[in-house]
């Protein structure tokens, strides 16, 4: 297997960067966009068990596709919830 790695751009130049990896020779897997958060908010055990219930009940729902968040979970928090 090869390496990989992840482009993070503005959404007005994800044109501009497919073509230029194109142009370079460069394989992707993909091009999809996603949001990414510009401040994260860190939780603790018990904020982070909240909202991982909340997450899974809204990906539940059928008309949701896709549920992004700007919380920051560590990992002694995430081995804690276990």
């Amino acid at each position: 297997m090869g390496e990989a790695f992840e482009v993070v751009c503005e959404a007005s130049d994800i044109v501009a960067v497919r073509t230029a990896l194109q142009s370079a020779g460069i394989d992707y897997e993909s091009a999809d966009s996603s949001f990414l958060p510009s401040l994260s908010i860190p939780l603790d055990a018990d904020g982070a068990s909240k909202v991982f219930a909340l997450i899974d009940a809204i990906e539940e729902l059928d008309d949701v596709q896709n549920v992004y968040s700007n919380f920051d979970v560590s990992d002694e928090v995430m081995a804690s919830l276990g």
